[in-house]
């Protein structure tokens, strides 16, 4: 039995759905929810059914994937529909970018490079620990 982790690639449609898509399994699984918790909890149910028929019909590999982790990804446009309340101008500073650069990712006009998709990264989640630091 090996530990696995499942990529999971988010996206947030127009509508304000959110889409889950796996990437790294065999076959494809992909469900939807009203929010990204709704997903990610519809995301585990489907997984979980399809390794129950997987079993049943006896596949390869449906005893690979016992003890599982999820890792959800989305692109940086899906983040920042996620998180309206983002400046772009405060993240492209804090992860010292060209702010015109970071809301042409956030647009979707350019794509980010790994290097840059890395910096933003981190920049979200300092401002993340920051936030965490906050007591009131």
């Amino acid at each position: 039995m090996l530990n696995r982790t499942i990529e999971v690639f988010i996206e947030k449609t127009e509508d304000g759905t959110y889409w889950g898509t796996s990437q790294n399994f065999e076959g494809i699984i992909t469900t939807f929810g009203e929010s990204l918790e709704e997903l990610k909890t519809n995301f585990e149910e489907a997984f979980a059914d399809h390794m129950e028929l997987a079993k049943e019909t006896n596949e390869d590999y449906a005893n690979d994937y016992d003890n599982i982790t999820f890792q959800y990804e989305m692109d940086i446009s899906s983040f920042f529909e996620l998180v309206p309340e983002l400046k772009i101008s405060y993240i492209a500073k804090k992860a010292n970018m060209n702010e015109s650069l970071v809301r042409q990712y956030k647009n979707g006009i350019t794509a980010a490079s790994q290097d840059q998709a890395k910096k933003i990264q981190q920049a979200v989640h300092e401002l993340g620990r920051e936030l965490l630091s906050v007591k009131f």
